[in-house]
């Protein structure tokens, strides 16, 4: 009975380490840039920000270039309810979010602070305070041109952007969640296609699903009592 009650308990532990390692999807990893002054970047090498000159704009998506499709594939992906994008970089990234020729700016500010990762560094950023600040790319009407950027000083290099669900980014203070406004880059070329993206409808705000960690505890606790009971036996 003990050996039986032995093994069932190191079953539920294996179970209890499975769930919490199954509770993190990417369900959007970009592997490169279909950005204005930035296509086809590979970022598994390095996709280093570029301007064109304008100023600390690193276009990494825009809604003309290679036919939109990087552009849309993250205009959707940041909708993904309890998704977080983590962002992998060196330098300094300071905003991220879309510009619209028609909506203007829809900056988030990053303010949490990102870990360092084999000498990189890695942030998260709630999906949620993104598409609260970007009501017009994301309902993505009449958009005109539209960029997804990051705003950046000096020498930065992307190495991952990912959206992710089964993560929880740091709450961002209550003063950052309004876009800020700051001067548009200038636009140096005209977009080929005229035609606006589909129709997305923004989803429902919901919390962001805790770690697996929490669904752990219960095969856990179960495997506790199983000992508890082979010792009164």
């Amino acid at each position: 009975m003990k050996k039986i009650l032995a093994l069932a308990m190191a079953l539920v532990m294996v179970l209890s380490l499975t769930l919490a390692v199954a509770a993190e999807e990417v369900v959007y990893s970009m592997e490169a840039t279909g950005g204005q002054n930035m296509e086809a970047l590979p970022l598994a090498v390095g996709a280093k920000l570029d301007d064109g000159g304008d100023g600390g704009w690193g276009r990494i998506a825009t809604n003309w270039v290679g036919g939109g499709a990087v552009y849309n594939d993250v205009l959707a992906a940041v909708q993904t309810a309890g998704g977080v994008i983590r962002m992998t970089y060196t330098g300094e990234i300071t905003q991220i979010g879309f510009q619209t020729e028609n909506g203007g700016l829809e900056m988030t500010d990053i303010t949490a602070t990102p870990e360092e990762v084999d000498g990189k560094k890695v942030v998260l950023i709630d999906c949620a305070t993104i598409v609260a600040n970007a009501p017009f790319a994301i309902a993505n009407t009449d958009v005109g041109f539209g960029n997804f950027m990051l705003t950046y000083t000096g020498d930065a290099v992307l190495y991952g952007f990912e959206v992710v669900t089964g993560l929880e980014a740091p709450a961002a203070e209550a003063e950052e969640a309004a876009p800020t406004e700051t001067e548009a880059p200038a636009e140096t070329e005209a977009p080929a296609e005229t035609e606006a993206p589909a129709t997305t409808e923004a989803p429902a705000t919901t919390e962001a699903p805790k770690t697996g960690l929490a669904l752990a505890v219960v095969p856990a606790v179960m495997a506790l009592a199983a000992v508890a009971v082979s010792k009164k036996h």
